[in-house]
């Protein structure tokens, strides 16, 4: 007598969801990579009846939450902005990563930059981080590079014979020091702001409003996109200084005659993935309207 058991064969509906499962899986495994090598380029005009005729067609840009990633990554990206033909290239914060600084990978990046466009840039929270040797060293390897950095500053951007004035702040409590710069200057334009964190959007643009500028256009990063998110949609999980269901993850924002450009960011901090959250690079085209 046989007493070995008789296996039973799957059933058809198990084979069914073994499949789907294994399907699932892969595509998951696609999209991981894919948000987290690919870079998308994300395009927008800003019309504003008060940019002057200089600065009409003036191509901007945004990269922020580089978090010196390097290596052939590198070289991808630094292809990506040069493709864009840039006029100026903002740098919004998060060019280091405090976790795993590589001084001589944001070196690189910023020369490499540098050689495109003319390049401005505010600190992020990284960059905040770091030691006072290591900041010495960012700020030496930036301005080495050519690199204009806006420390709680305000300077003006000249084309021909018009001008208009940008500002980079740090913290929400800069706009103090941007507010006392202002008060001698030209505000018929837009002024154009970096600021690293999307969660101060509302309350500089009232400063921008009370500085007397008719408007401002913000550029940000900072909340990765929220990292997971909803396909097709700006809905993500989580984000830094926002918390869960964050309500800046990327692109278009208004408040008053203000408007934010928020940038997914181009890298990971330490080991964080993204999901459906590719990365990506802000390209904005100043029009007179």
């Amino acid at each position: 007598m046989n007493s070995e058991k008789t296996k039973k064969p799957l059933s058809r509906r198990s084979k069914v969801l073994l499949i789907s499962l294994a399907f699932i899986i892969v595509l998951c495994i696609i999209e991981l990579v894919w948000s987290n090598s690919f870079i998308e380029v994300e395009c927008f005009d800003y019309k504003n009846e008060n940019i002057p005729k200089s600065f009409d067609g003036v191509k901007i840009v945004s990269v922020t939450d580089y978090h010196n990633h390097g290596g052939s990554y590198e070289d991808r990206l630094i292809e990506k902005i040069k493709e864009q033909d840039p006029d100026y290239i903002f740098l919004v914060g998060d060019i280091i990563d405090s976790q795993f600084t590589k001084l001589d990978v944001q070196k690189s990046f910023l020369e490499k930059c540098a050689d495109i466009a003319p390049c401005c840039l505010c600190f992020g929270n990284h960059e905040l981080r770091l030691d006072d040797s290591q900041l010495d060293e960012y700020n030496k390897n930036a301005e080495n590079a050519g690199v204009t950095i806006l420390d709680n500053e305000l300077i003006p951007l000249t084309r021909g014979d018009d001008t208009i004035f940008l500002a980079g702040t740090t913290s929400a409590g800069g706009a103090q020091d941007i507010s006392t710069q202002a008060e001698t200057v030209q505000k018929s334009a837009p002024l154009l702001w970096l600021h690293h964190y999307p969660e101060n959007f509302e309350d500089l643009s009232n400063d921008a409003e009370n500085m007397g500028f008719p408007s401002a256009l913000f550029f940000s990063g900072h909340a990765h996109g929220g990292l997971v998110r909803i396909p097709f949609t700006r809905i993500g999980a989580v984000a830094p200084g926002q918390g869960i269901l964050p309500e800046y993850t990327g692109g278009e924002y208004f408040s008053g005659e203000s408007e934010m450009l928020l940038s997914r960011g181009c890298g990971n901090s330490g080991m964080t993935l993204r999901f459906f959250d590719p990365f990506e690079i802000v390209v904005c085209t100043l029009k007179t309207n």
